[in-house]
């Protein structure tokens, strides 16, 4: 029995070392957190607002209500969570292990890896950016501010292609 003990102990602080490797290990898997975490705080913002556009390109605030400025004030927040840890993850990879395959056309993840090898802070900054711009999204969603609102909204898209553009697909 008190070998079985020790054993079954030796197996627990094994794990718990183990975990504690991994949760140290501060790596970005980038094409996991886009199609995770970012696209589906961007896409439930746009679900939201592009609904409620009056004929400006604004968001009209008689088409908005309590739950529908809550829920993009709650995507832009979840958008600025998943922003600020694109800027600060101490390794950035483009893609995990065995998610390496692209459509044809597509610009290797290998390609990526290269763009954010050779400018790390610059990408950390846009990240930042856009994490910025989404907290200023949520602030005017909070206070019900469709001009607010609806600018941040409609300058959200070239916040995410002055990164893209970069660092996704530079060459084309």
């Amino acid at each position: 029995m008190k070998k079985i003990g020790m054993i079954g102990a030796a197996v627990l602080l094994a794990a718990a070392v183990a975990g504690a490797a991994a949760a140290s290990d501060d790596t970005l898997f980038l094409r996991s957190a886009m199609k995770d975490r970012v696209n589906p705080a961007i896409f439930g913002i746009w679900d939201i607002t592009n609904n409620a556009m009056d004929d400006n390109g604004g968001i009209d605030a008689k088409l908005m209500n309590a739950d529908k400025w809550a829920i993009v004030e709650a995507r832009a927040r979840d958008l600025a969570q998943a922003s600020r840890a694109l800027a600060s993850a101490t390794t950035i990879r483009a893609n995990a292990p065995g998610d390496e395959k692209v459509d044809a056309g597509a610009v290797p993840m290998s390609a990526i890896q290269g763009y954010l090898d050779a400018n790390p802070a610059a990408f950390r900054a846009l990240a930042t950016t856009q994490a910025e711009h989404a907290e200023k999204l949520a602030a005017a969603a909070k206070a019900h501010d469709a001009a607010a609102a609806g600018e941040l909204v409609a300058g959200l898209d070239g916040v995410c292609e002055s990164c893209h553009s970069r660092f996704w697909y530079p060459d084309q």
